[in-house]
């Protein structure tokens, strides 16, 4: 079964926290301590999405870390790619004609997977985290 990591959902998880955060820099510590996510493992997130220009930082009283661009801006390709790499396609090609098959089939797929997450904005989890809230809310 096909699965995404820790990693890429504390990723998402923080991204999120950061997008519907009101405060404009966003403490580390206080999203790890919100977001239930060990703190040295978030720093290791951050630095990553950082390196790849999903977050900015700021240093100092004041800081931490918030969006570089709109929440539209952000797919979950791009997450996923600055936290576990790029994806590749199979590297030894098959001889045998089930082999081949089977590996095109395979491509295939994974092309079809990765337009998926490219088509997916951190703005649309952001709206279904929003529906969530509302249907929390009590009304008196």
């Amino acid at each position: 079964m096909l699965r995404f990591s820790n990693k890429i959902k504390y990723g998402l998880q923080f991204l999120l926290f950061l997008d519907v955060d009101t405060e404009e820099y966003t403490d580390i510590q206080r999203a790890a301590l919100s977001c239930e996510i060990p703190h040295k493992f978030l720093e290791g997130i951050a630095v990553s999405l950082k390196k790849h220009g999903i977050l900015e930082v700021k240093r100092g009283a004041g800081g931490g870390y918030r969006l570089s661009r709109e929440a539209e801006a952000v797919t979950l390709g791009q997450v996923v790619q600055a936290l576990e790499g790029p994806a590749t396609k199979s590297a030894k090609k098959s001889g045998e004609l089930t082999g081949q098959v089977v590996e095109t089939t395979l491509d295939e797929v994974l092309t079809r997977f990765w337009e998926e997450l490219e088509g997916l904005s951190l703005a649309a989890i952001q709206k279904k985290y929003y529906e969530s809230a509302d249907k929390l809310m009590y009304y008196i």
